[in-house]
Order: structure tokens, then sequence, then C-alpha cells
């Protein structure tokens, strides 16, 4: 029987996991560092990932045998300080490992993102082991961490599995600090009449994808026998691509009359150094990866 830890659970991956597991039936403890505003639909315990002492505790207590961690300080938010930034997404990142490995835990999914590349990545099409070469604290830790599963794989026989999320797109929890939170934004500001004033430019062009499919295929992922992944580290996966102008007309086909002007900030250079599009043939082709939603299907159920 799988028993689950989420660590990080009230963000926007974790309380969409939880949905999935409450309806499968699969045991899940939840933690965050600050408490739900509601009941949650699993057992929930606060506790810091930092503290590697308590998450220990919690998984001898709860019996855990797989891990979702899902700490992290986004890309925006990672730049206003980048110290901190390491510290979490990188010594809550070791905990879980050593934890793992003291507690004989079969699995863990940790996300990685699209931040890992860069500028020398050739970001018309992104390939699955191209030149990293990111320019945030978050693209940093991301690539670290996926050096990492790759490591602890090959010395410790850990089976930490990974995904390089692009933008991904859900309206049930608010934005969390990064670069293409403008989607969410821009949604939010149509469905409640105001105008919006974009972060990057109207041609800015980045992949994204909606939040069943980035939780589908992460639940493909874990299920997949071991011997199928060809990929040690973290998989490309992509839904589809756009650029604030694309989503604009998307928005007003469905009815929503929304007034938008742009002005880049420091975001700008974020995106710049990030994908158009994504090479996901890997996961494909290892574990017959395939989005449900594309852009019309996404951007229709996003403004319901």
């Amino acid at each position: 029987m799988d028993r689950i830890l989420i660590t990080g659970a009230l963000g926007q991956l974790g309380t969409e996991f939880i949905k999935h597991f409450n309806r499968e039936n699969i045991f899940v403890l939840a933690t965050d560092i600050k408490l739900p505003n509601s009941k949650p639909l699993c057992e929930f315990e606060q506790a810091d990932s930092l503290d590697k002492k308590r998450i220990d505790e919690l998984v001898k207590k709860y019996d855990i045998n797989i891990i979702y961690h899902l700490v992290a300080i986004l890309s925006a938010s990672g730049e206003k300080d980048p110290f901190k930034s390491w510290k979490l997404n990188m010594n809550s990142f070791q905990n879980i490992v050593e934890i793992s490995l003291s507690n004989n835990i079969k699995k863990v999914f940790w996300p990685s993102s699209m931040a890992v590349f860069g500028t020398e990545s050739k970001l018309d099409l992104v390939i699955q082991n191209p030149v990293m070469n990111p320019s945030t604290m978050y693209g940093i830790t991301k690539l670290t961490g996926e050096k990492l599963i790759e490591y602890y794989f090959n010395k410790f026989g850990l089976d930490i599995r990974s995904l390089r999320y692009p933008g991904i797109i859900s309206v049930e929890t608010v934005p969390g600090g990064g670069t293409t939170d403008y989607i969410i934004d821009m949604i939010n500001a149509a469905k409640k009449g105001f105008s919006y004033s974009c972060f990057l430019n109207e041609n800015t062009e980045l992949p994204m994808m909606y939040i069943d499919d980035a939780i589908n295929a992460a639940i493909k992922l874990m299920s997949t026998k071991r011997s199928n992944l060809s990929i040690l580290s973290s998989y490309n996966i992509t839904g589809f691509s756009i650029t604030p102008k694309k989503l604009l007309i998307e928005i007003k086909s469905n009815g929503f009359n929304l007034k938008v002007d742009y002005k880049p900030d420091f975001r700008q250079k974020i995106a710049d150094s990030w994908p158009k599009k994504i090479d996901d043939s890997f996961a494909k082709k290892d574990w017959d990866w395939n989005p449900e939603f594309g852009l019309k299907q996404t951007i229709k159920k996003a403004l319901k």
C-alpha cells in the first residue's frame, strides 16, 4: 500500500495531488510551513522542510514509503533573495534524500523546471540534453538537483523521478512568484472585469501546460517501471506554447473584453532565457506521455 508524504502541499501542485490521491483512496500526509485555510482532504501536519528531524519523525510516525517533495522558491521570487532561495531549495532537497535513504523510501517525485535551460540551449526548440546555462538561482538549484538525482541513483540506488515542468496553468491557487504567472493574472483579470498590465512583452513565447496534465504526467511517470526510463535526471515535458498576445486573443474569443497594456520588468530577462518550445519526445517514447489539453481547451476551462 502506498503511503505518500507531500511537502509544500498547499501550493499549486500539492493541492491538486491531494485531490488526485483522495479520489484514488490513497493515504496522504500533507505538510507545509503554513496552515491550510480550510480542512484538507487528508492528514495534515505543519512542518518546515528545513527541519530534517521533524520530517523524519513524520515519515516514521505515518509509515511513509513515497515522497512528493514540492517545496521551492520560484524564479521571480528567488531573484529577490537568491541566498534564501538556494538554502530552501537545496537544503530541503538534501533533507529528503537523507530521510529517504534512512527510511527505505521506495520512490521520490521532485519537480524540476524549464528554468534549467538558458541562452545556450537553442531556445526555439529545446532538446532533452542541450547545453544548460540557467540565469536564475531557481534554475541553478533545479539543475543542481537534477545532477544530484542522477548521482544518488548511481551511488545509492535511490529512485527519484522528475519532470522539467513548463509554466502551469491553474486557477485554484494564487500565483507563487513565477515568471509565467502573467497567464493566471490575465485570466483572473478577465473574469473580474479588470484591466491588466503585463510584465512581459506581447510576443514573448513560452511553453505551458494545464494543471490536469501536469498532475497526470507525474502520476504516469511514477507508475512506470524503472527499467523503462532512459533518463536518470529529469524529463522534458510540455503542453503548448503561448505569448501574451495569443493569450489575449484566446480570452477575447471566449467573450471577455479584457484590456491589456505591456510594461516588461525584470522578469522579461528571465523569460528571454527560457525555451519557446520544448522537445518532449523522450517522455513520449519511454512512458507514453501525451497531453490531453491544448491551448483552446486550457483557456476555456480556466475561464469558467
